[in-house]
């Protein structure tokens, strides 16, 4: 097993962390009336208060690093094998977005655990400031709307696979029970379902020319809490997104992955 390889799988346990967390604090949220929605930024905040959270920042943060480093190198050099044809390139294509949102998180956890600043903006913050940072330029708010149409498309992509219990090629799903095989489906769906309203904001951002109304995850979790049955909906989502961290447990332990 190479370096990279090591890091990954390392990166992989640090997602399904941060997963977990999420939901957790979302699900004590939403059981006892809390009016708001947490993100990415609060699990590392809750990471950071328990003993030994600084050092156990700086491992999630080499895990978040190794796992950006390897999803670019899927990207650029097609370590994962899929190939240049039109699916292929468009994988490669997420796999180098992926890469660089996750390396950008790896440097505010650096930061934190460090002492050199805070976790950064929140979820929504981040997705008011780049959607209005895009309206600055020429065909920004075109951009905008692409963008939220690809988020969109995601979320949707990721529904697909929850219904059709398409995990991955590359895990080796015979070592996966029933049981943890529908855990992951579930966590996969409940992403999915957070992708799709999280693009939906962005496009109504685009169309009504409106950076405001862009959110990110916490944003998106504050709108299924206001559906009806809302607060039963968020625990779904939050028992959900706790699955989809098991999910990327098991993408640690059972992942073919080549660097």
């Amino acid at each position: 097993m190479n370096w990279i390889e090591r890091l990954a799988r390392l990166g992989y346990i640090s997602v399904g962390a941060v997963y977990v967390i999420i939901g957790g604090i979302t699900a004590a949220a939403a059981l006892h009336g809390g009016q708001r929605t947490p993100d990415r930024r609060d699990a590392f905040f809750f990471i950071i208060e328990k003993p030994f959270g600084h050092l156990l920042l700086l491992i999630i943060a080499a895990g978040l690093i190794g796992y950006a480093l390897w999803r670019l190198s899927s990207g650029f050099f097609d370590s994962d094998r899929r190939g240049s044809d039109a699916k292929g390139i468009a994988i490669r294509i997420g796999s180098v977005t992926r890469g660089i949102a996750y390396g950008a998180a790896a440097v505010r956890v650096l930061r934190m655990a460090t002492h050199h600043g805070g976790a950064g903006r929140g979820s929504d913050a981040s997705a008011r400031r780049w959607t209005a940072s895009a309206f600055d330029h020429p065909f920004g708010r075109w951009a905008v709307g692409i963008a939220g149409l690809i988020v969109i498309g995601a979320g949707v992509y990721q529904l697909t696979r929850a219904f059709r219990a398409k995990l991955s090629k590359r895990l080796d799903t015979r070592r996966i029970s029933d049981a943890l095989r529908a855990i992951c489906r579930f966590g996969i769906g409940a992403r999915g379902v957070v992708f799709g309203v999280i693009g939906v904001s962005i496009v109504n951002a685009a169309i009504r020319y409106d950076p405001s109304r862009a959110k990110g995850t916490s944003g998106a979790l504050g709108t299924l809490a206001a559906q009806p049955f809302g607060r039963l909906l968020l625990i779904v989502i939050a028992v959900g997104l706790i699955a989809y961290g098991v999910y990327a447990f098991v993408n640690a332990k059972y992942r073919r992955i080549e660097a």
